[in-house]
């Protein structure tokens, strides 16, 4: 029988949830400092994503409707100003959109598993992901 996630787990899953929202909408309007309400600025996915989302400015190329849909969120790992989550998750919808406005639907992903590590710089401030890395399923 699947385990019942925890109240913990579930605002865990809305906190990442609201994070996706926000790179869904710096992917919309193409804007690079949105990111750094995602990600810990420097780090290693905060990289990956500004270089993805800098080759989508030069070709003039949008992402509507960005959702990632997380099937499973566990805590790993907590201490007072950092997470580590071992989540499983899977793009759901998105449409490409380019300069003359034609649409191209993204494929669904497959089902992932990764291990996300959020952190904080004190207590009640903003959380960003730090890293994230593949991990078993």
């Amino acid at each position: 029988m699947p385990r019942t996630a925890t109240a913990d787990e579930i605002t865990w899953t809305q906190a990442l949830q609201s994070l996706d929202a926000v790179r869904a909408r710096a992917f919309w309007t193409l804007d690079l400092n949105i990111l750094d309400q995602v990600y810990v600025p420097g780090s290693s996915p905060w990289r990956a994503d500004r270089a993805l989302l800098s080759s989508y400015r030069d070709q003039q190329l949008r992402v509507k409707g960005l959702r990632i849909q997380l099937d499973k969120t566990t805590i790993i790992r907590r201490t007072p100003t950092t997470i580590t989550l071992k989540t499983t998750d899977h793009l759901t919808t998105g449409e490409a959109v380019d300069r003359t406005g034609t649409t191209t639907r993204l494929p669904p992903g497959i089902p992932t598993t990764r291990l996300i590590t959020l952190t904080t710089t004190q207590p009640g401030h903003p959380w960003r992901i730090t890293t994230i890395a593949n991990a078993a399923s």
